[in-house]
């Protein structure tokens, strides 16, 4: 059907059946017979002789008008697939949580922009529930998140960056905030700020595994505002006299009114994953890629 269209456009530009015939180096009588199929397809006609040759009839004026808007955007979908499927797309979107954006990726992107100093990089600043939604509908190519490996990789491929210890946020009045670092069972009196499923799937339930692991009991989860970012959360936690485990890759944040302090057991850790696509691979997300297994192994 495409081409059937691109040939009555043709047909359309030059007036007459013999100098399209005549342009795509075909025969007149293959011309008609294409013309033929597509008036059947359609159930009227399209084409009707004048003194000069042929012109469309008002239905085919009409189709061409459409048809010109289809091949269009099917030509840019082709461009963009075959450029995708060579891996020389221009372009990279990655999704990342800002609180670990520069130990972990920083060097790699830098990298990056070095060896593809023409590639187009857009960085988004999601929370890791918009991470998955955007890997999920194709709107970023890569991300940098912290989460559960079985839930990631039931549709992403993913690579575990690091597996960082916890540390937790606390009220800066609050009667442990001077301590160096405080064990889990400590906190069993506090209440825990509980996160939506869907801006960080799979939080609360590692909170829950590090307080029935390491303290013996199960914490008591209250919700409160998230804010639009983790500081203006935390900050809200604060203010309520909440507390919040996190990954200490967020102790560089410099919040009001909140201490963050290192959590005594090294084995309450968060993974820091990247995860892409299934069946995606340009050649500058490969070498993104490469640069953090040659990390990996060094």
């Amino acid at each position: 059907m495409i081409e059937k269209l691109r040939l009555f456009l043709i047909i359309i530009e030059e007036g007459s059946l013999r100098r399209a015939a005549e342009r795509l180096h075909i025969s007149q009588s293959a011309i008609t017979r294409q013309i033929q199929l597509l008036e059947h397809d359609l159930g009227g006609q399209i084409l009707e002789r004048a003194s000069s040759g042929v012109r469309p009839t008002i239905g085919g004026q009409a189709l061409a008008r459409k048809a010109r808007g289809l091949l269009a955007d099917y030509d840019s979908v082709m461009a963009e697939a075959r450029r995708l499927v060579r891996g020389e797309s221009d372009r990279l979107r990655i999704g990342y949580l800002a609180s670990a954006m520069q130990e972990y990726f920083g060097p790699a992107l830098a990298e990056l922009r070095r060896a593809y100093p023409k590639l187009k990089v857009k960085m988004l600043d999601q929370t890791p529930g918009e991470i998955i939604t955007a890997l999920r509908g194709g709107e970023i190519d890569l991300a940098l998140t912290v989460g559960d490996a079985d839930l990631l990789s039931r549709d992403f491929y993913i690579q575990k960056l690091a597996s960082v210890p916890s540390l937790v946020s606390l009220p800066l009045e609050h009667p442990l905030a001077s301590e160096k670092q405080i064990s889990i069972s400590k906190l069993k009196a506090e209440s825990f700020v509980q996160v939506p499923e869907s801006v960080a799937p799979g939080f609360n339930q590692r909170i829950a595994q590090f307080c029935l692991r390491f303290g013996k009991f199960r914490p008591r989860f209250i919700s409160i505002g998230v804010g639009n970012s983790l500081e203006e959360g935390l900050v809200i936690s604060a203010n309520e006299g909440a507390v919040s485990l996190q990954p200490s890759f967020v102790s560089h944040l410099h919040i009001p009114n909140v201490v963050m302090v290192p959590i005594a057991e090294k084995r309450a850790t968060w993974d820091l994953f990247i995860a892409w696509q299934r069946g995606r691979m340009s050649n500058p997300l490969r070498a993104l890629l490469d640069s953090f297994q040659l990390k990996a192994k060094s």
